[in-house]
């Protein structure tokens, strides 16, 4: 079961994010969602802050399966703020899961790389993925 915590500042759900996080939740890893007007962060595990529970997105993390999002809804593009994948395979699988729920005319967008290789794996499967 996938725990989707939406914030209250989010007045109405944008059908791109509902569709992004529609589709991390079925990657069958995440457990944890959390939707702020302009954030997304899913993961397979999660941190108290305070009364919310956080999803754990830090890149290098040890045992996480995660990704934070920044959702620029003006420009229609997301941009990758932050990925981990202590499991093999599942940054594809949530990078498809993001990426595939975008319509034609938005972008995707890697800000910082220090992936050693795989937003350069990411960027010859998806054409529009766009490395800066």
């Amino acid at each position: 079961m996938v725990q989707i915590k939406i914030s209250k500042k989010v007045k109405k759900l944008h059908p791109v994010v509902e569709n992004i996080a529609n589709n991390l939740a079925q990657t069958g890893v995440i457990k944890f969602i959390r939707i702020l007007p302009d954030f997304i962060q899913a993961s397979n595990e999660a941190a108290v802050g305070g009364s919310v529970r956080l999803p754990i997105t830090k890149p290098g993390h040890p045992t996480a399966v995660g990704v934070s999002l920044i959702i620029d809804l003006a420009s229609k593009e997301v941009h990758f703020f932050e990925i981990t994948s202590a499991v093999q395979g599942y940054g594809g699988t949530m990078v498809d899961a993001v990426l595939s729920a975008l319509p034609q005319e938005w972008g995707a967008v890697v800000v910082m790389d220090w992936s050693n290789g795989f937003w350069e794996r990411m960027q010859q499967k998806y054409i529009h993925l766009e490395i800066l």
